[in-house]
């Protein structure tokens, strides 16, 4: 089956990631092309790892498919980014891509702002330069089960 073909995020990530990276331990952020991926954009995410530093760390990029998902306002009083979502629990899954510095793949679920209840898969990708973790790159598909 071919990535055009794959319906899984996860997958089609992890294959684009594979490719992009060619002979390196991981592609950087000037790899990633959001034309090659136009179907899946909607539902990707990209934050800065110099940022997870801040107790309040920001999206560079968050898809309009995921914003939906969480269902609230979500760029930060600054207006300087899009807030962090579900930051203590994702704390653990971003540390562990910079350790490791290989993609993590992972299901769950949390509670929106509106008390919904969001089932997920993610592909979380490390982007940077030789060994170090510049930026995490990821992709979701969720489920959204109202409690309305």
């Amino acid at each position: 089956m071919t990535s055009a073909m794959e319906r899984r995020i996860t997958l089609r990530l992890m294959a684009y990631w594979e490719k992009a990276r060619k002979n390196k331990p991981m592609p950087s952020e000037a790899d990633i092309d959001p034309d090659d991926l136009q179907d899946l954009w909607d539902y990707c995410f990209l934050i800065h790892v110099k940022d997870l530093s801040k107790p309040d760390y920001n999206y560079t990029y968050l898809g309009s498919a995921i914003q939906r998902a969480y269902q609230g306002e979500l760029i930060d009083a600054e207006n300087t980014g899009i807030a962090s979502l579900n930051a203590d629990k994702l704390a653990a899954s971003y540390s562990k891509i910079i350790e490791t510095r290989t993609p993590l793949l992972e299901e769950g679920e949390f509670v929106n702002m509106h008390n919904d209840v969001v089932k997920y898969r993610q592909c979380l990708l490390p982007l940077g330069e030789g060994e170090v973790v510049d930026a995490i790159f990821g992709g979701m598909r969720f489920k959204v089960f109202t409690n309305r």
